[in-house]
């Protein structure tokens, strides 16, 4: 049996990325922090996923996993060792934490006389994720090791659409395995990146040129679903089917989607059509009461949400590249900055920082918006209408003004 190994077992390597390599026959060791997981992963030897939706749910069993502790430095080394694939799931801030563990297993495969290609699915919500994980990997690895590294290692990133909800205390701790997901199952990967052999896995879609798939899943689902959050936490809402399904929101966030729609169009030269039943599907998907995700969770951490090159501000930038004028998603930057997550470090930071600061400095600094910039500047007078006690159907009538006065002056 083929051997998969998968770093992370939370909510997309336990309800995604492990099932999909299990379902194609491989065994899946999940490589986890977390003693409880690991712990019953190992008497279990699989678990249930529960597929949710809202015409119905049904359950799939996972089988063929075990587990092991992201501590045990030597298991996890030979693991990796002997894997055909593995997969990363950690999420971008653990990625450091976790590179001497990878780069300690790719020495002892390459010591062991492993000189198979292994292909690393790197599944995280980041721009350039290889290259980043390439920088880490390189600063544990010997000369020697480095110099043959992109020969015997592919760094294949890929667009993570699934949306996997955080289970509340008292479903964890019925089962501690157990996870819901919606249907959607599609994985798209880096085709170019790969080492070797492509792994022929039902769900693993290879694409060229890859770039495309992982700026849409930025600045099209994320930057929506974020949106989604952020308008439903200025209204009191817990939940994002509850956001969406206030007309004005769906619209709002509708229109931002469209506006990195048309940028994402323009620079890769794809047929606009194309990117429109997607956005059709995902506010289908962000409507999906059964998965019960939250405004929270969606929403928490601004401090790397609002960044300079993630959803919103990134989308900003790729519209202003290529010439479509970013309102909608500079409102949705604005309604991010009233974020506030329970016990979350991230927007409590920018918080902090419009206290002592103000929002001129915020989209400027942290954004990176220029002063002088359309983003910035529909960005600060959405915030400032907000600020004001704007509801979302003043944003709405701010926005379609700004449209208006867009399309005059071109």
């Amino acid at each position: 049996m083929k051997s998969f190994v998968q770093y992370g077992a939370g909510n997309i390597g336990r309800g995604f990325i492990g099932p999909l390599f299990s379902a194609a026959g491989y065994e899946v060791t999940f490589i986890d922090i977390s003693e409880t997981l690991i712990s019953a992963l190992n008497s279990r030897r699989s678990y249930t996923l529960e597929v949710v939706s809202d015409e119905g749910n049904r359950e799939i069993r996972v089988e063929n996993v075990r587990g092991i502790p992201g501590n045990d430095e030597a298991a996890v080394a030979s693991a990796i060792a002997g894997a055909d694939v593995m997969a990363t799931a950690v999420g971008v801030n653990v990625l450091p934490k976790i590179a001497k563990n990878i780069a300690g297993g790719l020495s002892a495969r390459w010591q062991k006389g492993n000189f198979a290609p292994l292909n690393i699915i790197i599944c995280e919500n980041m721009l350039h994720a290889d290259r980043f994980l390439r920088d880490l990997l390189l600063s544990y690895l010997s000369p020697a090791e480095a110099e043959s590294f992109d020969e015997r290692v592919g760094l294949v990133e890929a667009s993570i659409g699934r949306m996997v909800p955080v289970l509340t205390e008292e479903q964890r701790q019925k089962d501690p395995l157990f996870v819901r997901v919606e249907p959607y199952a599609y994985l798209p990967v880096d085709k170019d990146a790969f080492r070797g052999e492509i792994p022929a896995v039902p769900g693993l879609y290879p694409f060229s040129p890859f770039a495309f798939y992982v700026e849409r899943k930025l600045f099209v689902h994320n930057m929506g679903h974020a949106f989604s959050a952020y308008l439903g936490q200025l209204q009191n809402l817990a939940y994002i089917w509850q956001a969406v399904g206030v007309p004005v929101n769906k619209l709002l966030v509708q229109r931002a989607m469209l506006e990195s729609a048309r940028g994402l169009s323009r620079k890769f030269s794809v047929p606009l059509e194309s990117i429109l039943p997607h956005i059709d599907d995902l506010l289908l998907r962000f409507a999906n009461k059964a998965l019960g995700d939250t405004v929270d969770r969606v929403g928490r951490d601004t401090k790397r949400k609002l960044s300079p090159h993630d959803r919103f501000a990134g989308a900003v930038a790729l519209c202003e590249e290529a010439g479509v004028s970013p309102i909608y998603i500079a409102a949705g930057l604005a309604c991010g900055l009233f974020f506030q997550g329970e016990n979350d470090e991230g927007s409590a930071y920018v918080q902090t920082l419009l206290n002592e600061h103000g929002a001129t400095y915020v989209l400027a600094s942290h954004c990176g918006l220029a002063p002088e910039s359309k983003g910035h500047r529909f960005a600060l007078s959405a915030y400032k209408l907000l600020a004001a006690g704007g509801t979302a159907e003043a944003l709405l009538a701010h926005c379609e003004g700004l449209t208006r006065k867009e399309l005059a002056s071109s």
